[in-house]
């Protein structure tokens, strides 16, 4: 059953679960930066060896932990954080990811995604809400910033041939970089993924398409200083079965950054 009432939000809380992540170095200001391969708690993850196709998570290294309630829902109850830098953490639920693709082929690679797990925003698998984003789990060498990589996907409509875009992907990414696609307009969310070209080399390194949902976000404009949201101001985002949740950080300043925090889940 749901929970319907603060009551048994409060009711239903599990044990926080703490997060630190130590020493980050960013790729530039503005560019979104994956802490799936830095080191605290949880530790460094590693790219998961998938084909084109990829595969969806229910689990994966490097994740904050997660258990499943015996009965009844999940959902967001608290998130808070501080850093040692100025900006804004996105608390996301990884869907799906591939890897093998090939970073100097500049034409259409085919991806066929396999099926995305049912954790869109309604608990199924139409897409609603989830977007894709390329991470870099080794820095990559082109020279300079890449302005004509595309995906086609199926939206959450069930709309085909649909293209997204990258504004741009910078030059010799650092591991971590997450760069995300724009959808076209009017798509609320990816369903499947059927193409990405890159279409200018990446160079070397290796990067790893991701299908991903929001469930939190935090302005940290204070260093040092803890934010956080919780179940009224967080809008009580429900976190389905076997949700992936991990870090990503929109940079203020490319100086090393150091995370530390707490996600509280409540469960009935």
């Amino acid at each position: 059953m749901a929970i319907t009432t603060l009551d048994g939000a409060l009711a239903g809380m599990r044990a926080p679960e703490n997060l630190l992540k130590v020493g980050a170095t960013m790729e530039a200001v503005g560019v979104h930066h994956s802490f799936m391969y830095t080191s605290g708690r949880p530790g460094a993850g590693a790219a998961g060896g998938q084909g084109l196709g990829g595969a969806a998570l229910t689990s994966k290294t490097g994740q904050i932990p997660w258990t499943n309630p015996g009965a009844g829902n999940s959902y967001l109850a608290r998130f808070e954080a501080a850093a040692s830098t100025v900006g804004t953490l996105l608390l996301l639920d990884r869907l799906w990811e591939n890897d093998t693709i090939a970073e100097t082929t500049t034409t259409g690679q085919t991806i066929n995604s396999a099926a995305f797990p049912a954790r869109d925003s309604a608990g199924s698998t139409n897409g609603a809400g989830i977007m894709v984003a390329i991470e870099v789990s080794t820095a990559t060498t082109n020279a300079g910033a890449i302005t004509n990589t595309t995906l086609t996907y199926t939206n959450q409509a069930g709309t085909g041939s649909r293209t997204a875009t990258m504004g741009s992907f910078p030059a010799t990414a650092v591991a971590g970089t997450f760069v995300q696609f724009q959808l076209a307009a009017g798509d609320t969310g990816v369903r499947s993924i059927q193409t990405l070209t890159l279409g200018t080399s990446y160079g070397g390194g290796a990067i790893h398409l991701v299908a991903y949902r929001v469930l939190a976000i935090l302005g940290l404009s204070l260093i040092n200083t803890s934010v956080a949201v919780d179940a009224l101001t967080g809008g009580f985002v429900r976190c389905f079965d076997n949700t992936v949740p991990f870090l990503v950080w929109l940079p203020s300043v490319t100086t090393a950054t150091t995370v530390n925090g707490q996600l509280i889940v409540t469960q009935g």
